[in-house]
């Protein structure tokens, strides 16, 4: 009953951390659209790779107590090494061990371009569209993260979670449409055109966001298994390293050309979005995926739109139509339910079969990772 109760308080826990994702993430969402649009800095490429940029500094403290970790762990492998492990403690030894250094920065290097873009595509949307319509297609990614998560068996396909999704689905639809409808004028074919590659960019974005969701809670499994801070570090690193050779050629292509923020004003809004709404958000996010499932935590995120609708409604003075209100009620529908059906799972199922980390079979689950990595 203990296992079961500290289960459920992870799980509540995860909750917590993902509704402080949505508030962020929407009030980031705003911000950007901002910069974009009303003061004409129009870089997205620039914002995403600064934002990714302050993950990097997750990486001093860990520089500056890396001896000091050493010692500790000395001190600890002494201690262990010189009393015999007890029969009562077999369960403790058949947990799968954390990652170490050099499994962290392997999993960082594989998820470094694939978050960047997830990213990048979504923050360019908000260039070209309304926050409303990028996060309603952003919400289209719980269809992607319940697809490639039965297929690498992360996610449990049930009736209830197909209901869910089909009921979110609607929700997108019908927001999408009024929000189309109200926004664009039909006399206006450059404005159809400019909302069109903000949409596509934003469902761009939605399949990126599933496929990592979904990876990385199949490569992790655990978050206790992992150092999330250090993971984040050098994700920032990597990109920081591995991306900067993309502002010559943007351009060069004439995509984007390299300027810095032009007023004290804009570089305050930018470094205020890359450390709250990157550098904490996401790592909130993680914390919640981890804590929770990747489909529950899709259909969370999904809560931006009616904070999206809310915000239209106090700072740019929208009012919604009845079909853009319904549709955000769908969304809100489908994710209390598969809330309720991801909670009814963690009552029913033991809690060795709640770790969605599928191995190979005859293989110890913690070995994926290490197998992995080294073909």
């Amino acid at each position: 009953m203990a296992e079961v109760s500290l289960s459920k308080q992870r799980y509540y826990g995860g909750i917590v951390a993902l509704m402080a994702v949505v508030v962020i993430w929407v009030s980031s969402s705003f911000a950007m659209n901002s910069i974009f649009g009303d003061m004409k800095y129009n870089k997205p490429f620039l914002v995403t790779y600064l934002n990714t940029a302050t993950f990097s500094f997750y990486l001093i403290p860990f520089a500056l107590s890396r001896r000091c970790k050493k010692q500790g762990a000395n001190r600890s492998f002494l201690q262990s090494s010189s009393i015999e492990p007890a029969s009562g403690n077999k369960q403790a030894l058949e947990r799968p061990p954390h990652l170490t250094t050099i499994e962290t920065i392997k999993l960082s290097l594989a998820f470094c371009i694939l978050w960047f873009f997830a990213n990048y595509t979504t923050n360019a949307s908000l260039a070209y569209t309304s926050v409303g319509s990028s996060t309603i297609l952003a919400s289209m990614s719980g269809l992607f993260t319940l697809g490639i998560g039965a297929v690498f068996g992360v996610e449990r396909v049930t009736w209830i979670k197909l209901v869910s999704v089909l009921v979110s689905f609607i929700g997108v639809v019908l927001v999408s449409y009024s929000d189309q409808k109200s926004t664009l004028p039909v006399e206006d074919p450059s404005a159809f055109s400019s909302a069109l590659i903000g949409d596509l960019l934003a469902l761009l974005g939605a399949i990126f966001y599933g496929c990592y969701t979904t990876l990385l809670k199949l490569r992790i499994g655990d978050e206790e298994r992992i150092n999330m801070p250090l993971f984040f570090g050098f994700v920032g690193a990597f990109n920081v390293i591995l991306l900067w050779p993309a502002f010559p050629f943007l351009d060069w292509l004439g995509l984007e050309s390299f300027e810095l923020p032009h007023s004290p004003t804009l570089w305050v809004m930018v470094l205020l979005n890359a450390f709250i709404g990157t550098f904490l958000s996401d790592y909130l996010w993680l914390l919640a995926m981890l804590m929770t499932s990747p489909l529950v935590v899709t259909l969370g995120i999904s809560l931006t739109i009616p904070l999206a609708l809310f915000g239209d409604i106090v700072f740019k003075h929208i009012v919604p139509h009845a079909q853009y209100v319904a549709g955000a009620l769908c969304v809100i529908v489908g994710f209390v339910t598969v809330n309720m059906a991801a909670l009814r799972e963690h009552d029913d199922a033991p809690m060795d079969e709640q770790q969605p980390l599928i191995p190979e079979p005859h293989q110890p689950a913690y070995n994926t990772l290490s197998s992995s990595s080294s073909n």
